[in-house]
C-alpha cells in the first residue's frame, strides 16, 4: 500500500510530536496541527486519508471537527478520536458525531495502527456477488422481516428513520449497526426514546415477532434460527472486517421470509450488506438504500447500487415515509 496521508490534531505539543514521530515510523505521511480549525484548512487543501484527533482542544474541538468533516467534505477520511475522557457517555458522543473509532489515552501505538488498518481494510473491501439462484422458502410467513444495515453515521441516521417511521405492526426489524458492545447496548436505550415500537438487544432464542426492533449485540453475528424463528447469535470470524455483519443476517432473513424479506442499507464505510442484499433480491424480496448523497458515508449504499440490487433509492428525509408507502404498495 502506498504511503497514506494522516493528519494528527492535538493541542499538546509533546503528545503531538510523539504521535507524529511514531506514526512516521509506521510508514504514514503525517501532517500535524494543534486544533480543529487548522485541521479543517489542511483537509480542504490536501488529500487526507486518516484523521487522528484529540477531543478537547481550543478553537474547534475534535467532536466539532468530526461533524464538520462529515457535513462538508466531499472526500471522507477515516476519523479516530483520542481522549483521556474514558467514559461510556464520552465514547457514545464521539461515535454519534460521525467518528469511525474511539481510542482512550494514553495511546498504545500498535493498537492504534491495528485500528487504522482494520478501518482501511473495511473501507477498501469490495464485494463481488456470487451467482445466486432464485429461490423461495418452504413456508410463506404471515408477516414481513426488515433487515437494516448501518455503520459510520448510523446512530443518528437510524434515530431519524425510526422517529419518523411510526409503529409498523406488519414487520419485524433486525438492525446491524457496526460498533462495540457497550455502544450498541447504549443505543438500544437511545433508540427506544424515539419510537413506540419495543427496542431490544438481540439475545439467543429471543422470538422474532412483528412490531419489534432488534439490535444486534457487539462481538457476535445475529441471524434468525430457521426452525424457531428466533434470534441466533454466532461467534464466528468477522465478515467484511466487521462483527456483527449484516450479510449473514440478510441471508437468513431471505431464506425464511422470501418475498416478505426487506433489506435497508444506510450510511457506512465498506461494503457490508451487499452480499446479503443479493440473497434478499434472489428470494423475491425488496432492497431499499439510502441515497449516497444524503449519507454521512456513501460506501455501503453505493456498493449495493453498483451491484444493481437496489429496488428503490431514497434520501434520508424521505426514507421513513417512502418505506411505509412501499410496504403497502408491494405487500398488500
Amino acid at each position: 500500500m502506498d504511503s497514506l496521508n494522516l493528519l494528527v490534531v492535538e493541542d499538546n505539543f509533546s503528545s503531538r510530536f510523539a504521535l507524529r514521530k511514531l506514526l512516521i515510523r509506521k510508514g504514514f505521511n503525517v501532517f500535524d496541527v494543534e486544533n480543529g480549525k487548522e485541521a479543517f484548512e489542511i483537509l480542504k487543501n490536501n488529500d487526507i486519508d486518516i484523521v487522528v484527533t484529540d477531543w478537547l482542544m481550543p478553537e474547534m474541538d475534535g467532536m466539532a471537527l468530526t461533524k464538520k468533516i462529515r457535513e462538508v467534505l466531499k472526500k471522507q477520511p477515516i476519523i479516530i478520536i483520542l481522549t483521556a475522557v474514558n467514559s461510556k457517555e464520552a465514547k457514545k458522543k464521539s461515535l454519534f458525531s460521525g467518528a469511525d473509532e474511539y481510542v482512550s489515552k494514553p495511546v498504545e501505538i500498535n493498537n492504534l495502527v491495528d485500528i487504522i488498518n482494520n478501518a482501511l481494510n473495511k473501507k477498501l473491501a469490495k464485494t463481488r456477488l456470487p451467482e445466486i439462484s432464485k429461490f423461495e422458502p418452504p413456508v410463506l410467513m404471515d408477516y414481513f422481516c426488515t433487515g437494516i444495515a448501518a455503520s459510520t453515521g448510523g446512530p443518528q441516521t437510524l434515530t431519524k428513520f425510526f422517529s419518523e417511521l411510526g409503529k409498523v405492526e406488519s414487520s419485524a426489524f433486525l438492525v446491524v449497526q457496526h460498533g462495540p458492545a457497550w455502544m450498541l447496548e447504549s443505543f438500544v436505550h437511545s433508540l427506544q426514546k424515539v419510537t413506540s415500537m419495543p427496542v431490544v438487544l438481540g439475545e439467543e432464542k429471543l422470538e422474532v415477532v412483528p412490531g419489534v426492533v432488534y439490535i444486534a449485540p457487539g462481538k457476535r453475528h445475529m441471524i434468525i434460527d430457521e426452525e424457531k424463528i428466533a434470534i441466533k447469535l454466532i461467534d464466528t470470524e468477522p465478515i467484511n472486517f466487521v462483527k456483527p455483519s449484516a450479510d449473514p443476517l440478510f441471508k437468513s432473513i431471505a431464506s425464511i421470509f422470501g418475498k416478505k424479506s426487506i433489506g435497508v442499507v444506510f450510511t457506512g464505510m465498506g461494503s457490508d450488506a451487499s452480499y446479503g442484499a443479493g440473497y434478499i433480491s434472489a428470494a423475491g424480496g425488496r432492497v431499499f438504500v439510502q441515497d449516497p448523497q444524503s449519507a454521512i458515508l456513501p460506501n455501503m449504499p453505493e456498493s449495493v447500487i453498483n451491484l444493481n440490487l437496489a429496488n428503490r433509492i431514497f434520501s434520508l428525509n424521505d426514507m421513513a415515509v417512502m418505506f411505509n408507502a412501499e410496504l403497502k404498495k408491494f405487500w398488500k
